[in-house]
C-alpha cells in the first residue's frame, strides 16, 4: 500500500481592510493617508491596540455612492462609499502621526507583505480579511539577466530626472538602487515611477521578478520586452 501523505494547512494572516480608489501599494514602501470617516478611525485605532496589519487596496467598483454635497463635519460623522475591493493588495503595520481636533488621524502605514484575500472574517463597522501571503514562483533566470532590466529602468529613471527635475538629479543614488535585489527593486521602483491603477495592480499580481522587470521596462520603453 502506498504511503498517504496531506498537505499543511495555510497559515492565514487577518488584516484590516481599507479599500481606496486609485491606490496600489507595494511591499517595502511607505503609504501616507489621511483618516477621517468613523469606521476607518475605529480601524486605526482598533488596528495600534491590537497589532494587526492594515491592508490598503485597488477598487473594482463601488457599491454604494457617498452622499453629495458633505461638508467635512458630515464626512467625519458619516461613512462614505462602499467599494469592492481587488483580492491582491499590501498591508503592514500602522504607526498614527497626528491626529487633529475634530478627530482626523494621519497615518503612516509600512508596507511589508503581499497578500491574497482568501475570506471574510468581520464586515461591520469595516472589513477584517483573512489572507495567504502572495508569494513568488521560482524562477529559471540568470542574476545577470535580472540585473540588466534593473539596470536599464534605473537609467532611464536618471533620464527622466535629469529631464524634469535637474536639481533633484544629485540625489538620486543609482548604485543604492542596484544593490538592491531583484524583488525589492521591482516593488520599490513605484516610489520613482507611477503607471495607472490598473496597471499598477497587474504589476503587483505578477509573480516573478523578470515579469515584473519586464512589465516596468516595456512601460518606460513601448514596443521591448
Amino acid at each position: 500500500t502506498g504511503v498517504q501523505t496531506c498537505a499543511l494547512p495555510i497559515s492565514l494572516i487577518d488584516v484590516a481592510l481599507f479599500p481606496i480608489p486609485g491606490m496600489v501599494a507595494f511591499p517595502g514602501t511607505t503609504v501616507p493617508l489621511h483618516v477621517f470617516e468613523p469606521r476607518y478611525r475605529q480601524m486605526v485605532t482598533d488596528a495600534v491596540e491590537h497589532d494587526r496589519m492594515i491592508a490598503v487596496c485597488h477598487t473594482k467598483k463601488e457599491i454604494r455612492s457617498a452622499k453629495d454635497g458633505q461638508t467635512m463635519q458630515d464626512a467625519l460623522n458619516n461613512n462614505q462609499a462602499t467599494y469592492q475591493p481587488f483580492e491582491v493588495f499590501s498591508a503592514g503595520t500602522c504607526e498614527i502621526i497626528d491626529t487633529t481636533a475634530d478627530g482626523r488621524v494621519y497615518i503612516h502605514i509600512s508596507m511589508s507583505k503581499r497578500l491574497q484575500l482568501v475570506r471574510e472574517v468581520q464586515t461591520i463597522p469595516y472589513r477584517i480579511v483573512a489572507c495567504s501571503e502572495l508569494e513568488d514562483e521560482s524562477e529559471l533566470v540568470s542574476d545577470d539577466e535580472l540585473m540588466a532590466y534593473q539596470k536599464l529602468i534605473t537609467d532611464s529613471v536618471v533620464e527622466l530626472i535629469g529631464k524634469h527635475d535637474p536639481a533633484k538629479l544629485s540625489e538620486f543614488n543609482s548604485d543604492q538602487w542596484l544593490a538592491l535585489t531583484p524583488t525589492e527593486f521591482s516593488f520599490k521602483i513605484f516610489q520613482l515611477v507611477r503607471f495607472d491603477a490598473d496597471t499598477m495592480q497587474s504589476i503587483l499580481e505578477a509573480t516573478s521578478n523578470l515579469e515584473r522587470l519586464q512589465m516596468v521596462n516595456s512601460l518606460i520603453h513601448p514596443g521591448t520586452t
